[in-house]
């Protein structure tokens, strides 16, 4: 596996550890996976529903150095910088679909 590989999947594994953090705190259920063929990624379910839920990737953009949490097919949420805006958001969507 190339150093860069491994230096990416640390960072998105940090990433997602502070995200984490906010999810559970808000109330939500957190898996974090870090298969080796695959980017780490977080399940974030609802604790009552665990049907209902989403996967999360952090992942770079471009070149600059900036961050993003990302919907696993790639649709951005929030910058890594905001761990808190992107729970909130994956909150509003978990909540939506609870509440239909």
């Amino acid at each position: 596996m190339a150093t860069r590989v491994i230096i990416d999947d640390e960072t998105a594994l940090a990433h997602l550890e502070r995200l984490t953090d906010a999810l559970r705190a808000a109330g939500w259920a957190v898996e974090v996976a870090a298969p080796g063929d695959r980017r780490p990624s977080a399940l974030v379910a609802d604790p009552h529903v665990r049907r209902i839920n989403e996967s999360v990737i952090a992942a770079p953009e471009g070149t600059g150095g900036a961050w993003s949490y990302c919907y696993g097919w790639g649709e951005r949420i929030a910058p890594c910088t905001d761990p808190s805006g992107a729970a909130t958001a994956l909150g509003r969507v978990l909540t939506a679909r609870r509440d239909n």
